[in-house]
């Protein structure tokens, strides 16, 4: 045995292991009778971990959840084996060589931290253990549920009346002792109680803000702080740069990439323009021939569709995505690279609503409306988000894979990208951190940014939906 692992009896609470081996016919009808509401933890479970191929489970009698959790192979740690159901062929029951399987799992689920007898102790070994890119799950109850569940166990004796007191404000500071931090955190269920029809529009209505305060189970989702290929990420980087009509910005670009890192790749997605951008990128990858210039023709739909089809063309291991009118400078990516490399970031927002900008640098109206959508994304992402429309974001290539699948499927195409890969990063679990750049003024020509109206409406739209489809949609 190895000494991350503990067996049965050292890691869960005496008490409850006596309680589940004793009561476990009691247990069963009371599973039986709450399906729903294991039904709905699992069915929330399974929009979080969409890419997630192997997954463990640590269950103290309620490994039902397994039942509808959606991965190609389930592990599932349980109290005593009497709990062992074997509802699908994907799900293994396993009590000892456990280190070696979570080491290999995307993700892990604790859905029994009231039960175990040292959760810091079993959190700090989980950190040792688990890759630097697995995501670990904590299922946990508010304060005021387990007040009211302390008080019904004497009546109704579903649980062990003895058990860790760890609701989810206290349990934020285990976390963070214990080298994890938190990504996503969801609260769900405020009637455990099975009424058709009620109890589902109730327990949508509640996940709203505010609302959602008196909801019985919260989701937290955690990844590692300190990681260990931290010193190692000596990547390559891939600069997408869209351009549309930016014949007279392209040769700023010389100075700039002549003076960079000659590891790194550029490439120019000519979007149908009508004036001579395609012939100035020729000229750039000519003078630049010790450089890693490539051109590439965009599908001249719309932004978004030429940045993406950049993405796909790339071979680096960093994406930037970086705007052609060069309006955030050179030496604040970076930086934004440095911070990306250094820490344990996944995606990085650059903002332009931090430091003062440039005369001129951004219409009054864009920046009412930036600021706008920026405050709806806070209450999206439940974290402070102040510049959603910034073109320059920062992200690892291995992490398009997963965004890709929802790119424009968030109640309405994205003409120009920024939704779908913030939404897209928040969906799949990845750490979004923004670091300030210094906004310049556009060289030459106007921004591409007109047609506020429309703009904006479809930008709203796509907002709500993805609300209703991260939060609401069953």
């Amino acid at each position: 045995m190895n000494n991350n692992e503990l067996p049965n009896k050292e890691y869960y609470l005496n008490s409850s292991i006596l309680f589940f081996k004793t009561h476990y016919e009691k247990r069963l009808k009371f599973l039986k009778k709450k399906i729903y509401l294991f039904n709905e933890i699992a069915n929330f479970i399974n929009n979080c971990i969409d890419n997630t191929k192997d997954i463990f489970i640590f269950c103290a009698g309620n490994s039902i959840l397994a039942k509808n959790i959606k991965s190609k192979k389930i592990f599932v740690k349980e109290i005593d084996k009497k709990y062992q159901m074997n509802y699908n062929d994907n799900i293994e029951y396993v009590y000892e060589g456990t280190e070696d399987i979570i080491s290999k799992c995307d993700t892990i689920v604790i859905s029994d931290i009231e039960h175990q007898s040292n959760p810091a102790s079993n959190l700090l070994n989980l950190s040792n253990i688990i890759k630097d890119d697995a995501k670990l799950i904590i299922l946990s109850r508010n304060l005021v549920w387990m007040i009211i569940i302390r008080f019904l166990k004497f009546f109704f004796n579903f649980s062990p009346r003895k058990n860790n007191f760890l609701p989810s404000s206290y349990l934020e500071n285990l976390y963070s002792s214990c080298n994890f931090e938190i990504i996503r955190n969801e609260k769900i269920i405020a009637l455990p109680i099975f009424i058709p029809y009620v109890t589902n529009f109730l327990n949508r209505i509640f996940r709203l803000p505010l609302l959602n305060i008196f909801c019985l189970s919260s989701i937290t989702i955690l990844k590692k702080k300190n990681q260990k290929n931290f010193t190692e990420k000596n990547l390559q980087v891939s600069f997408i740069i869209p351009c549309k009509n930016e014949e007279h910005n392209i040769n700023l670009f010389e100075k700039e990439i002549a003076n960079s890192d000659k590891s790194n790749e550029y490439l120019f997605g000519d979007d149908n323009s009508s004036d001579k951008t395609n012939d100035e990128i020729d000229k750039l990858s000519k003078k630049l021939i010790n450089n890693k210039i490539k051109k590439y023709f965009g599908p001249g739909v719309c932004k978004s569709e030429n940045v993406y089809k950049g993405i796909g063309l790339s071979s680096g291991d960093i994406i930037v995505i970086y705007d052609a009118d060069l309006t955030v400078s050179f030496k604040d990516i970076k930086f934004a690279l440095d911070i990306l490399k250094k820490t344990n970031a996944d995606f990085i927002n650059c903002t332009r609503m931090i430091y003062p900008q440039k005369d001129g640098a951004m219409k009054f109206l864009n920046f009412i409306g930036n600021s706008f959508f920026a405050s709806l994304f806070s209450v999206l992402f439940k974290k402070k988000i102040t510049d959603t429309l910034c073109g320059t974001k920062i992200f690892y290539k291995k992490d398009w894979d997963k965004i890709k699948k929802d790119i424009s499927n968030w109640g309405m195409k994205d003409l120009w990208g920024d939704f779908d890969l913030l939404i897209g990063a928040y969906k799949n679990n990845l750490k979004i951190i923004e670091v300030p750049v210094t906004y310049y003024e556009r060289k030459n020509n106007e921004t591409k940014m007109t047609s506020l109206v429309s703009n904006t409406l479809r930008m709203l739209f796509i907002v709500i939906a993805s609300y209703y489809k991260l939060r609401l949609k069953k």
